[in-house]
């Protein structure tokens, strides 16, 4: 429960712990100094190797190829969409590597996909966060149910910024800035914003959480618009910025994401019924749901368990090769 989280409880501490998959690291041995980035390497070794492999069957025209393509482009975007790698830049360069891009069909089910792993990861704190909501419309509160009222509308303060601006803006920068170039550009800044965290003084947890602070999150994720600029990079490292541990800023993030990917859901999900479904896009939606829920649930574990260890400045490294494989794709004329 949220409350038992907030109010700082041994028991819920070892529970969380446990359903995270977290153990807890000792900061300052060496052999500690590497473990995020072993524990790490697979999935992100993964991550540069399936761009070849789907380059290389980019041709291939067959139905079951095509299936192939979904699931490998599905588990891509599932990683990426919560490890602090930019689900934007890597569509991008995806797109260009398979020369297509996903279709409408399969974007929507990536965001109800990630929207159904948060819910299931964080069921006990979106059961919190909505009594939280309800103690609104209620007088006289207990000192925890006023942490639960005051964190749901910390939350929705930070989300206001990026909704306000998505929603009006979105198209228009996506456009403006999908040039790999910049996408490259932007998976610098986002490896920049990691690698800093390692020089901030954390010392406060979730439950400290202030207005400022969320407002400064909020604003963060406003530029996460930026493709290549990951949303989840840069609302924890702003949250980290400004004292808050780093398991503490991801989950922060994680709750944001709940209603932002909702949100993006909702805003795709009304084009998509405007468009229409072709005849093999439920394939495509069934395949896209169930590949972007399983690999969100991988990413949100993963990225809980190298926040707990204070090692995300190694996301750091696999940024600044994905921003030298895509300048160096895109000048050559790969991509």
């Amino acid at each position: 429960m949220v409350a038992q989280r907030l109010a700082g409880c041994p028991d819920a501490r070892r529970s969380y712990t446990r359903l995270a998959g977290l153990k807890l690291g000792h900061r300052g041995r060496p052999a500690e100094r590497f473990g995020g980035f072993l524990e790490a390497a697979p999935l992100l070794f993964g991550s540069v190797c399936l761009p070849y492999v789907m380059w290389l069957t980019s041709y291939l025209e067959a139905p079951l190829m095509v299936l192939w393509k979904s699931i490998v482009l599905g588990i891509v975007q599932g990683l990426t969409e919560f490890l602090p790698v930019s689900s934007s830049g890597h569509l991008v360069v995806f797109s260009g590597l398979l020369k297509a891009g996903s279709t409408l069909a399969f974007d929507v089910a990536l965001h109800f996909g990630s929207l159904i792993a948060l819910v299931i990861f964080f069921w006990g704190d979106i059961a919190g966060l909505f009594r939280g909501f309800l103690c609104t419309f209620r007088g006289k509160l207990s000192h925890e149910e006023a942490r639960k009222r005051n964190m749901f509308w910390l939350i929705v303060a930070a989300i206001i910024p990026s909704g306000v601006i998505g929603v009006m803006f979105s198209a228009t920068i996506e456009k403006a800035f999908a040039s790999l170039y910049v996408v490259a550009a932007m998976f610098l800044v986002t490896a920049a914003l990691l690698f800093l965290q390692y020089f901030a003084s954390t010392t406060r947890t979730i439950r400290e959480v202030g207005w400022k602070d969320a407002l400064a999150i909020g604003i963060g994720q406003v530029f996460a618009l930026l493709p290549g600029l990951s949303r989840s990079g840069t609302t924890m490292s702003v949250g980290v910025y400004r004292g808050l541990k780093q398991e503490d800023a991801a989950h922060f993030s994680f709750l944001m994401a709940i209603p932002t990917i909702a949100g993006a859901a909702i805003f795709k999900l009304k084009d998509f019924l405007q468009a229409g479904m072709s005849s093999g896009a439920l394939t495509e939606i069934g395949t896209g749901v169930v590949v972007s829920v399983l690999t969100s649930l991988v990413a949100i574990g993963l990225l809980l368990k190298v926040a707990r260890k204070g090692k995300m400045q190694w996301f750091a490294l696999y940024c600044v090769a994905a921003a030298v494989f895509t300048f160096a794709a895109h000048y050559f004329g790969f991509i």
